[in-house]
């Protein structure tokens, strides 16, 4: 067929034959971008569409959108990007909009705070404060880092939308400081900057998580400087606007009430943000949204509908049954003695073996029991994604772990004893013989099974082998 591509026929041999040939562009994704036309006495020309007007005007305009896409939209777009590039990035803009102007505001008062205009005030007191802000603003992004940072890419929608939380509280406690006394002041700046700290490190780590997922043509680098680009202009047109708003709003009550206005659009800006991206990747809330529909219906949901009923900010790992009421927790250990809840003996631990995992079960006398979980050495993402659908599905007919009568017979129903202990068994937890199926459908609705991001702590991979007794 002309101008399909033949195996072993590369564009030398088109070029040799008389005649013209017609030159495609295409981007990964296999749109074509440009067209041109070698012609047989080797000049080149390009091709246009013939819908496409040839006027001055509608040439020019083209030409200009070309321009400002190829400035502030990476190249390719929309098909170098994620379906939710777009609106998340719509809304980012808006939040980074009304995020300049409120921080004018803010930045006005913390002068203040410093003594800026107080003819009572001190260079010195200004220069400890502000080597007090900087010093509590290091602190906390070490320990931030340090306590959170492995939390941040499986609820990476979360912690893109407390970042904002966090900047506008320090927003607040800036903007109320130069009505505080010296101490007042002190509290306030270096909790504000502490916070403003906090925002740095959940705000980069999470849009940095955010980028690859939305990166779609090995093009992350490029997205990230284009995003850059775009907050420049927006913060650029912030700036503007700020400016008259600081110059002509400032009494104290009428920069409070703009200050709230400014910070509730701000949030609900990057709320619509972070609630259209549509991962595609399993952690724990969507894997376990996921499987509760799969248990209730049969059905497998896709990454927009999973992400339409997922929560931003208040989400535990509690397991209902098929009544609705809350049967456990199911959770990956951050250890093996975590698993055996600290090796307590007052705890009744039973454990037993699934593909690739080992999930130990806890009956708690203090609340829900809990279910958790460990991987095994050498295995992969898959496996962590059936150890949790397979917790879930083994929680799932439980009756209420109140009734110690009851919880003992769900016991005996699910679970043989082995004899290393009273509390090993040597089998699959749960049989779940479609689950091949579960995994050519989970890939046909859009999901990823080559990564999983349940772990929120360093993850921790189990080996065991067993040791000779010593003879008496």
């Amino acid at each position: 067929m002309e101008g399909t591509p033949q195996e072993g026929v590369g564009l030398h041999h088109h070029l040799q034959k008389d005649g013209d040939v017609e030159i495609l562009e295409h981007d990964k994704s296999g749109n074509v971008q440009r067209r041109w036309l070698h012609k047989a006495d080797k000049s080149i020309i390009p091709v246009v569409d013939q819908d496409k007007s040839n006027s001055f005007f509608s040439v020019s305009a083209r030409e200009w959108r070309k321009v400002l896409s190829d400035a502030f939209l990476p190249v390719g777009f929309p098909h170098s990007v994620s379906e939710d590039y777009l609106a998340y990035q719509t809304y980012d803009s808006l939040q980074a909009f009304f995020s300049t102007i409120t921080a004018l505001l803010a930045n006005r008062a913390l002068l203040q705070g410093l003594g800026v205009g107080d003819a009572n005030s001190s260079a010195t007191f200004a220069l400890l404060l502000t080597i007090l802000k900087d010093a509590m603003s290091r602190v906390a992004t070490i320990v931030f880092a340090h306590r959170f940072g492995l939390r941040i890419e499986p609820d990476a929608k979360r912690y893109r939308f407390l970042a904002d939380l966090f900047n506008d509280t320090a927003f607040f406690l800036e903007l109320w400081s130069p009505f505080l006394g010296s101490w007042g002041k002190v509290a306030a700046l270096s909790v504000g900057e502490a916070l403003r700290a906090l925002c740095g490190v959940a705000a980069g780590a999470s849009k940095a998580a955010l980028s690859v997922h939305f990166a779609k043509h090995d093009n992350l680098a490029e997205l990230n400087a284009k995003e850059a680009s775009q907050e420049t202009a927006v913060g650029l047109v912030g700036l503007l606007v700020g400016t008259f708003v600081v110059k002509y709003v400032e009494d104290h009550t009428s920069v409070v009430a703009l200050t709230v206005l400014l910070v509730l659009a701000h949030l609900w800006m990057n709320y619509l943000g972070v609630r259209c991206v549509q991962m595609n990747t399993f952690n724990r809330q969507r894997a376990t949204i996921l499987y509760k529909e799969y248990l209730h219906s049969g059905r497998i949901l896709t990454p927009a509908e999973v992400s339409a009923r997922e929560s931003i900010m208040f989400w535990y790992p509690i397991v209902t049954n098929f009544e609705g009421a809350p049967i456990a927790v199911v959770e990956f250990a951050k250890g093996y003695k975590d698993a055996m809840e600290g090796f307590s003996p007052s705890r009744d631990v039973t454990v037993f073996d699934g593909t690739g995992y080992s999930m130990f079960i806890c009956k708690s006398h203090e609340g829900l029991p809990r279910v958790r979980l460990l991987l095994s050495a050498g295995t992969n993402p898959q496996h962590a994604i059936r150890a949790w659908f397979e917790a879930m599905g083994m929680t799932w007919d439980w009756e209420s772990p109140k009734d110690d009568g009851k919880w003992n017979k769900m016991l005996a129903r699910r679970i043989f004893k082995g004899q290393s202990g009273g509390f090993s068994v040597p089998r699959a937890a749960f049989e779940f013989g479609d689950l091949e199926w579960i995994w050519e459908r989970l890939v046909q609705k859009g999901w990823s099974l080559e990564t999983q991001a349940f772990e929120t702590e360093a993850p921790v991979r189990l080996s065991f082998r067993a040791m000779d007794r010593k003879k008496e």
